[in-house]
């Protein structure tokens, strides 16, 4: 499944749309008159494009967005709930994706869902959408498919191919060009050969060729790539040869499916020996990839790795591979018709297996390596690049399903995966892998023993306490038998949340207290973090608010010390909290901007709604009632949208109760319910920047509680230092430290107040002093 933003629709479309005015009309109408609208057509025929042209077009109409999931790569019809959830931008880890629970979620949205290339999970998508439409009464739907749902109320758009000139036609290249096919073959053709247009010697070359191909704009443009090394007349001869072969000498009306797979057929024989046999190994990826991928998991002697980038480029030259620009680097994916053509080649030649295994074996290793570079300062580009991996990731799992000796090595995969997923806002479709993994491998081991862990996380997560348990009794007999080693005490962490979720807070802190003994010294970084966190919020619960203050300042150091950021968040909002409670309000709010400035890099909406109800209740503490309200305000948004209720932390939703009241007495009905309904239409980037002002704009006590309250006695002397211009070198001499101890002070007191330079350090040490 992937994920296209109504932002990202037209970048996505990265060549120019030709003709379908009167299809584009028809949808608009289509959906005008019904919910749900079905493009239908053979493979090829421009379906994909032509609902991506008309979402576009079609934005301004939806007022809650234009929402695209791709789900040619979703082969599991039950973690269809959660592919349009996260589709929909929806990042709540706590609830579990169902057509119910999505719909819930939906019902007051005026949205258009777009489900692209569904026509292999009909019964799993008829039953989605019916519930949908059922109640979800602003949302609208456009599908595309080969074939259509047959469900109520859907209406059904076939798409033809593209006009072409008739048989006998003969006329002037100007009139040749009122044809769609004529017109998108010189467009493609432009791009492969530049300043090449139909003339009238070209011309009838053309226009047979569009004709031989029925139009169908797939086929259309592989033979325009093709004149990078053929001219119009030479293509057509090629063509012939190729529908000769196939349909002995029948050369009337030829059946649609025929013919897209004739110019493929013809495409693939005009590739290289070695762009043959790449372009059938790169269809063993479910989605795109980058270079390192291609060169893991399709060299071979017979492909050496020194020739798949001379085979790529002349992939992509031919418009066989597509080229796809990224910020973390140049991917490269096959359209879903090459794509299933290259499979049909890769499995006759008995090679498939062989392909799953090696591709299996990369997303291993590259979930692996992720894991291991997680906790520190390459997170944000490591959660962009698992989120372009998801797809093939699912397919190395299913591949571990699938193969009965190779389930260790999907527990291995999904056990890297965990904290990818949450981030991803896709706990639900994480725990659907590892009980699955989980049921196919049963034997003990150390791979074991950490999905074990982690799916328990991961139901906890979801308050799936009875899930829980019983995936607990299991981890606890496990560690028994491997008591010597450190992944065997991971469950305790999952104990202690499940005691927290029972309300048994002292059991929980035994429970965590040991475990944070234990591997304080270890590498499980994350769970370590995990445990500091979930110790603060038991000693806040319990009213102490010291031992909750020492924990997620430890949280947060530790964090600070590998240059980690999510969970830095979660510690900073911590913080933020304890000191709420302690009654420190400027502290607090000092802590919870630190914490809303992080979110703005790193997007975890639920920390970012638990920043925002933080915010507002030290608002109405400190008789800012009407900024109390619309943060109130902002936070529903918020979880109602994209993150869930507070449902992680039921015990919090006492303070919202409480606070609201006091200011709705401070307010009055009318005042509240007015500055709550603004509040609803911020977006969290507008909290930070219009109700609360830019980082540099805030309050001067917030600049002097940041600095005083965030960083220790010796990172204060080391502020100073800077401030007066002192290098790296200068301050260890100074302060009679190593040089690399200067340094990690200075980048600790960047990473802490969130700069990126020692002048911003300079110009808040300066304001202090004011």
């Amino acid at each position: 499944m992937a994920l296209v933003s109504a932002e990202g629709l037209q970048e996505a479309a990265v060549t120019s749309f030709v003709g379908r005015r009167t299809e584009l009309g028809e949808i608009r109408r289509g959906l005008s008159a019904s919910r749900m609208l079905t493009l239908t057509g053979v493979g090829g025929v421009g379906k994909t494009r032509l609902a991506m042209r008309a979402a576009w077009e079609m934005r301004r109409s939806f007022p809650d967005g234009v929402y695209w999931a791709e789900l040619a790569s979703l082969d599991d019809g039950r973690l269809l709930p959660q592919s349009v959830a996260t589709a929909m931008a929806i990042r709540d880890q706590f609830t579990t994706w169902t057509a119910d629970t999505l719909a819930d979620r939906l019902r007051e949205r005026r949205a258009l869902l777009v489900l692209d290339n569904f026509e292999h999970l009909l019964d799993s998508c008829a039953k989605l959408v019916a519930t949908l439409l059922t109640r979800c009464p602003g949302l609208r739907i456009l599908g595309t498919s080969r074939e259509p749902l047959r469900t109520q109320g859907e209406r059904v758009l076939p798409v033809l191919a593209l006009g072409v000139p008739p048989d006998d036609m003969r006329c002037p290249a100007q009139e040749l060009r009122r044809f769609e096919a004529i017109r998108l073959f010189e467009d493609r053709a432009a791009a492969a050969v530049p300043h090449f247009e139909v003339d009238d010697r070209n011309g009838p070359a053309v226009a047979r060729l569009c004709r031989r191909l029925d139009g169908i704009p797939l086929a259309v443009e592989l033979a325009a790539a093709s004149l990078r090394v053929l001219s119009p007349d030479d293509l057509l001869r090629r063509l012939d040869d190729r529908f000769r072969v196939l349909i002995s000498g029948n050369r009337g009306s030829l059946p649609r499916h025929q013919t897209l797979r004739a110019s493929i057929d013809w495409s693939f024989a005009l590739c290289t020996e070695h762009e043959r046999a790449l372009w059938a190994r790169m269809s063993i990826f479910a989605a795109s990839c980058d270079v390192a991928a291609v060169e893991a998991v399709c060299a071979d002697a017979a492909l050496p790795q020194g020739d798949i980038l001379t085979a790529l480029t002349g992939l992509v030259d031919k418009s066989i591979v597509i080229r796809d620009a990224r910020e973390t680097g140049a991917c490269y994916r096959l359209l879903e018709t090459i794509r299933q053509y290259g499979r049909e080649v890769l499995h006759t030649a008995g090679q498939e297996q062989e392909l799953r295994k090696r591709h299996r074996d990369w997303y291993v290793k590259f979930a692996e390596e992720t894991r291991r570079r997680w906790f520190g300062p390459a997170q944000l580009d490591l959660a962009q690049q698992a989120r372009l991996n998801d797809a093939n990731v699912r397919a190395a799992l299913d591949f571990c399903l699938a193969v009965s000796d190779e389930s260790h090595q999907g527990l291995r995969l999904a056990d890297a995966y965990r904290d990818l997923w949450r981030v991803g806002g896709l706990t639900s479709e994480g725990r659907s892998w590892f009980a699955r993994l989980l049921d196919n491998d049963v034997e003990p081991s150390v791979p074991r023993i950490r999905a074990l862990a982690s799916a328990s996380y991961l139901a906890l997560m979801q308050n799936d306490l009875a899930t829980a348990k019983g995936i607990l009794e299991e981890s606890r007999k496990l560690a028994e038998d491997f008591g010597q080693e450190q992944s065997a005490t991971l469950y305790q962490v999952c104990e202690a949340v499940a005691a927290m979720q029972k309300h048994d807070f002292s059991n929980a802190i035994v429970l965590l207290e040991e475990f944070v003994a234990r591997h304080q010294d270890s590498d499980e970084l994350d769970w370590l973090a995990s445990a500091l966190l979930n110790l603060g919020i038991c000693h806040s619960v319990l009213g102490d608010g010291e031992r909750a203050m020492a924990n997620w300042t430890k949280m947060r150091d530790l964090c600070v010390h590998h240059g980690e950021t999510w969970r830095r968040t979660w510690a900073l909002w911590g913080l933020g909290f304890a000191a709420w409670r302690e009654g420190d309000w400027d502290r607090a709010e000092a802590f919870e901007l630190q914490c809303m400035d992080a979110q703005r890099v790193f997007d975890d909406t639920t920390c970012a709604a638990n920043c925002l109800e933080t915010m507002s209740w030290i608002a109405a503490s400190t008789e800012r009632s009407e900024q109390a309200a619309q943060l109130a305000g902002a936070a529903h948004t918020l979880r109602r949208d994209r993150s869930g209720p507070l449902s992680q932390f039921p015990f919090l939703t006492e303070y919202q109760d409480r606070t609201q009241a006091q200011v709705r007495q401070s307010l009055g009905e009318e005042r509240y319910a007015r500055a709550f309904k603004k509040g609803t239409h911020l977006t969290f980037d507008q909290v930070t920047t219009q109700l609360l002002g830019e980082p540099a704009a805030r309050r001067k006590s917030d600049r002097e509680g940041t600095a005083e309250h965030l960083l220790t006695k010796r990172e204060q002397e080391v502020a100073d230092l800077v401030a007066q211009g002192m290098s790296n070198k200068q301050i260890a001499e100074t302060l009679v430290i190593s040089q690399h101890t200067a340094e990690t002070h200075v980048e600790h007191i960047l990473t802490k107040l969130g700069f990126t330079s020692r002048s911003q350090i300079a110009a808040l040490v300066a304001q202090g002093k004011k």
